[in-house]
């Protein structure tokens, strides 16, 4: 079985553990439990996890539209121009 920072006697032969290796060991182990906790509920808070997901989608479009404006406005006028034809178009029948 392998040693864990609780046991007195460590198996690789170096002796009962000291008083402050006892306490370093058991401050280690809860550093990492905090570490694992605080990993734990990044990963099941799904409003942060969308939220920040969101945010860079949208950054992602924002450089996208920011870098083709031309093409943006085109597509934008295209669309408007389609809208306003199908109105009047339906409005007519």
């Amino acid at each position: 079985m392998a040693a864990t920072p609780y046991d007195e006697q460590r198996t690789s032969g170096s002796g009962p553990a000291t008083k402050e290796q006892l306490e370093r060991d058991i401050e280690l182990t809860r550093d990492q439990l905090g570490e694992t906790v605080e990993a734990l509920s990044n990963r099941l808070d799904v409003k942060a996890r969308v939220k920040a997901r969101a945010l860079e989608t949208s950054s992602r479009t924002a450089a996208v539209v920011r870098a083709n404006r031309s093409a943006v406005a085109g597509l934008g006028a295209a669309v408007l121009g389609s809208a306003l034809g199908l109105a009047v178009w339906r409005r007519r029948r």
